[in-house]
């Protein structure tokens, strides 16, 4: 009866869940979109892209960037050692408001690739703002103003925020809303937003955006300069400052693709996922046991149930129905393709053998990115000249 008891509780658990997503439908909170107003068109907006061997992403990133409705804008990109032609694009665009730094030529022990890149890439910056993309990432022609606008107007020294996740191949339709569900679990935007939550750190290195005098404040990119999770980083050392942060969903504001295959999936996912968990298998032992319960029992108990004709087949089934109607309900919500819902158990299943390797791989040999090194303990091989 104590199972019975448990499986009862699980499923009323999705029943809730899916109730939050379908009022969040209904009444979105904590989200900016184009309707919004933007900032003043005098204030001086600095972007700053990182971009190492991004010879497919970085022209319509940098071509976005310049099609932006706000008026008085500057684009810096700092082209990180790129050997794939990334630089021959960026030198073929004419446009005064460009200016391409070239780097990459070493990084300082103690210095992570990326935070070293934007550290020097804001150098050059002359903005009131700075507004830090990633190079895979579109911005819709009003964001950079409404982003600002919605900093200027809550009196923010940080903004961040999650765009709408493009996906094109089976395997990222398949993982990466698996991955994004992980990331998302149990951090409810109210609490990352609530001033007297200071240990709800939530970000998105995708899009970055500070005043110039809460970027300072919080150290700038040196405050975060061996730390895998640059994003969240950030964020932590601006609560550290006293500088006021928000995280929201901006999924009309831009738009990005992370991984175009299975191995860059793999990869990607791979140097993050244990950092996310503070590089503690005592989180992963946790967080493995509360998938497994969440996700794979359900299915599980079905098959059991239907071998041996017991009323677990229905335990089992229920479970499936509640889960699979909020997958469905989120899909919806996000612009994903429903069909890919049905494969959210096994994808579970595969995030979770994922979790371990990227364990592994970081405790190992370290985590390999672009052709560099990083190790848990803020190290990087030196043996990378890249």
């Amino acid at each position: 009866w104590i199972l019975r008891v448990l499986l009862a509780l699980l499923i009323l658990g999705w029943g809730a869940t899916l109730l939050k997503v379908l009022a969040r439908s209904k009444n979105p909170k904590w989200a900016l979109a184009p309707e919004d107003p933007p900032c003043d068109p005098a204030l001086k907006v600095s972007v700053v892209i990182p971009a190492r061997d991004e010879v497919a992403h970085i022209k319509g990133c940098v071509d976005a960037v310049l099609a932006q409705d706000h008026p008085n804008l500057e684009l810096i990109v700092l082209d990180d050692g790129s050997t794939d032609g990334t630089g021959e694009i960026l030198a073929a665009i004419d446009d005064p408001r460009l200016k391409v730094i070239s780097g990459g030529e070493g990084i300082p022990e103690g210095w992570f690739g990326k935070p070293w890149a934007l550290q020097r890439a804001q150098e050059h910056a002359t903005g009131d703002w700075l507004v830090f993309i990633d190079a895979d990432v579109r911005l819709a022609p009003t964001a950079v103003s409404r982003v600002v606008g919605y900093g200027q107007r809550n009196e923010l020294g940080m903004l961040t925020g999650f765009g709408t996740l493009t996906m094109e191949s089976f395997w990222e339709h398949v993982l990466q809303p698996a991955v994004g569900g992980l990331i998302l679990l149990g951090n409810s935007l109210d609490e990352v937003n609530d001033p007297e939550k200071t240990d709800k750190n939530m970000a998105s290195g995708q899009l970055l955006a500070f005043s110039r005098k809460g970027y300072d404040a919080a150290g700038q990119h040196n405050a975060v300069k061996n730390n895998i999770l640059d994003d969240v980083g950030l964020a932590r050392a601006c609560v550290d400052a006293g500088v006021k942060y928000h995280c929201l969903f901006m999924r009309r504001i831009y738009s990005v693709r992370m991984y175009a295959s299975f191995d860059e999936i793999w990869q990607g996912w791979g140097k993050n996922l244990f950092a996310g968990m503070h590089y503690s298998w005592g989180t992963v032992a946790f967080v493995l046991g509360f998938l497994a319960w969440t996700t794979l029992s359900g299915p599980i108990l079905a098959v059991v149930g239907a071998a041996t004709g017991t009323e677990w087949l229905w335990w089992g089934l229920a479970h499936i129905l509640v889960m699979q109607a909020t997958r469905l309900a989120m899909d919806w919500q996000y612009g994903h393709k429903l069909i890919y819902g049905l494969t959210h158990a096994p994808a579970t299943a595969m995030v979770m053998v994922l979790i371990v390797h990227s364990g592994i791989k970081t405790q190992g040999k370290g985590v390999q990115w672009k052709g560099r090194v990083y190790n848990p303990d803020g190290s990087r091989d030196r043996k990378s000249t890249r």
